[in-house]
């Protein structure tokens, strides 16, 4: 028989799961933003970027649970945004950074994506409030 795995393997198992699906949906992110989100005026860029992030985690395990924290515009082009998330085992950070050619120099300009990254940091993980230690 084996023993039950404690709080902290719980999510340090979470940690690791999340960690390759935000590898995952960064390359699915990609793909969808190249074909059906070129050319977008930056300024609604983060509302269909939050949408996307929010439907590929939903369609990808019903059992994540991500609430929008933050947005946060950089330098021209750039965008940050962050999730607070829970699974049964733990609550994390989600963080998201875009990167886009802008074809003008107003919010309405035209935005294309040079890069996404999508990440978690171990530091951020915690046991649920009210979760057994066990």
């Amino acid at each position: 028989m084996t023993d039950k795995p404690t709080g902290a393997e719980r999510v340090e198992k979470t940690f690791q799961y999340l960690q390759a699906l935000t590898k995952e949906s960064r390359k699915a992110l990609t793909t969808k933003f190249a074909q059906e989100h070129k050319g977008r005026p930056f300024d609604a860029i983060d509302a269909v970027l939050r949408d996307e992030v929010e439907a590929w985690f939903t369609n990808r395990d019903r059992n994540i649970v991500l609430h929008h924290e933050e947005s946060r515009v950089g330098r021209p082009g750039e965008l940050r945004v962050t999730y607070g998330g829970s699974t049964k085992d733990a609550c994390f950070k989600i963080h998201v950074n875009g990167a886009f050619s802008l074809a003008g120099s107003v919010k309405r300009s035209p935005a294309y994506l040079k890069s996404l990254s999508l990440s978690v940091d171990k530091r951020e993980f915690t046991r649920p409030p009210g979760h057994p230690n066990t």
